[in-house]
């Protein structure tokens, strides 16, 4: 079954938790209370969100973690080569090394269409366009934005 790891998932979450407003810059444990993923494993990921520009974190009790540039700005595509890398999907569906080096295997033209419309759609989709999906979906977090935090909303109050 063809699907991103587990840790572009969390990526994918955890950066859906940093909408903006009142919800930036986020503490670490606030993260990891919003997704349920385990703490240590949101440190490793934004580690190298931030190595690629994604995020911005600060330490310290005025730090945090935030989004380096605007939602609309960051396509899943970014984020899946960030955790990924570039090659993530394969040149070849059947996995075979010489796949369109020498000669092509019977998959290679539907596989090459295909790559190229999953590759388009994530550059196309932003994480402002997730970020919205999700308040469609659970419209007491919309709350947030105004600064109300509703319970059990996914952002909750920062740490102090």
């Amino acid at each position: 079954m063809l699907s991103l790891s587990v840790t572009t998932g969390y990526a994918i979450k955890a950066l859906v938790c940093l909408e903006s407003g009142a919800c930036v810059p986020r503490h670490i444990s606030d993260i990891a209370r919003c997704t349920g993923v385990p703490r240590a494993y949101l440190a490793k990921i934004f580690n190298t969100l931030s190595q690629q520009g994604l995020v911005r974190t600060k330490r310290g009790y005025h730090g945090g973690i935030s989004l380096a540039r605007d939602a609309a700005e960051i396509s899943l595509l970014q984020i899946v080569e960030s955790i990924e890398g570039e090659k993530w999907l394969g040149e070849c569906l059947l996995g075979q090394d010489d796949c369109g080096v020498h000669t092509n295997c019977p998959a290679h033209d539907f596989w090459s269409r295909i790559r190229r419309e999953i590759t388009d759609e994530l550059r196309h989709t932003t994480l402002a366009a997730l970020m919205a999906a999700k308040r469609h979906r659970h419209p007491a977090n919309a709350t947030v934005n105004r600064g109300i935090r509703p319970v059990g909303a996914c952002c909750p109050p920062l740490s102090a």
